[in-house]
């Protein structure tokens, strides 16, 4: 089920309008353990899912969540001479978010229908909301910022070259992290990784947005990643094309794939958005590896004063070559080494 799939029945139901309250449903995944329906809830014409279980699932009620724009609505029926059922609607109510909307249905559906019971679905299915009610009080319907698209495009070009050249590739979409509210990108074992992404000029600035980034006390080795993209290269990759790219390589390993589009949603990237990426395109110039330690220009909560918080500083990558490392290390602490 993809989200152009669900955009087409909901504009079906909505040209072929049948009543003027209540809903009119189409039925999706029939192999599914639940009744799956895309539906659209009259009289205001919102398009939605409703998602029907047999039984009663406990704690269900208390973990429904509220997210910006949709309502979530859950029944219980039957009882006593009664087969029990489980209703479960999710209904937009802001239509600026319907692209948004259709990513979120989309995943529902395709994370509930190989469940193996009524019950686990339901519940997978409340999981997701509850994930997804962070991802709509973030993500804007304009799609990602130009910073944070260079920014996410570095830490691609680090996923790829550094952690899914040689292995297992669950264990290097794993070890991306940053988009898990994590402080630093990536982390595997003792290693850790922030990445930086500029774009190309002499005396490039380094942005720190907080004193826990180039903190190295955590880790056995913190190594701080700095590229440069050129954005005037009319041939250039866009954000899209290395999603693409890294998605034809995951493609013979289904858990990385289901891995790597969930750190993508978490890194607020959705495909829907792609047509916007698609006219920056960037050319890697230079990338460098620095190992924070010692003497490194940062500052951390050991070095800031008392009641000084909430910081965001620059350092200058030009003035960092005492702490430069070759490629060949940094990929050999990665595990990536030949």
């Amino acid at each position: 089920m993809t989200p152009a799939d669900l955009i087409e029945r909901w504009a079906d139901l909505a040209l072929a309008r049948h009543s003027m309250s209540g809903m009119d449903r189409r039925r999706l995944e029939a192999q599914a353990p639940v009744d799956v329906f895309a539906c659209v809830f009259w009289p205001r014409g919102r398009s939605g899912l409703l998602v029907e279980g047999d039984g009663h699932v406990a704690d269900l009620a208390e973990r429904v969540p509220r997210c910006r724009g949709v309502r979530v609505v859950l029944e219980e029926h039957g009882g006593s001479s009664q087969p029990e059922r489980t209703k479960l609607a999710i209904v937009l109510e802001e239509e600026r978010l319907r692209e948004i909307f259709a990513v979120l249905s989309a995943d529902l559906v395709n994370a509930i229908v190989t469940e193996p019971s009524s019950a686990v679905a339901l519940r997978r299915c409340i999981d997701r909301l509850c994930m997804w009610r962070g991802l709509f009080d973030r993500i804007a319907p304009e799609g990602l910022s130009e910073e944070r698209q260079r920014g996410l495009f570095g830490e691609l070009i680090v996923l790829d070259h550094l952690f899914l050249v040689a292995g297992n590739l669950l264990d290097g979409v794993a070890a991306w992290i940053g988009s898990d509210s994590a402080h630093q990108d990536f982390r595997r074992g003792g290693l850790a990784i922030e990445v930086k992404t500029s774009l190309a000029k002499r005396h490039t600035k380094i942005m720190i947005s907080n004193e826990k980034q180039l903190d190295e006390r955590l880790h056995d080795t913190l190594v701080l990643a700095s590229i440069r993209l050129d954005e005037s290269e009319p041939h250039g990759l866009s954000l899209p094309d290395l999603v693409a790219q890294l998605r034809l390589r995951l493609a013979g390993d289904e858990p990385a794939t289901r891995l790597f589009d969930e750190r993508l949603l978490l890194a607020n990237y959705l495909d829907v958005h792609a047509p916007l990426y698609e006219v920056r395109r960037y050319r890697v110039t230079s990338t460098q590896w620095f190992r924070v330690e010692g003497q490194f220009p940062r500052l951390t909560e050991v070095n800031l004063p008392a009641g000084v918080g909430d910081i965001h500083y620059s350092i200058i990558a030009d003035d960092l070559g005492a702490w430069e490392m070759d490629e060949e290390t940094v990929h050999d602490m990665a595990g990536g080494g030949a």
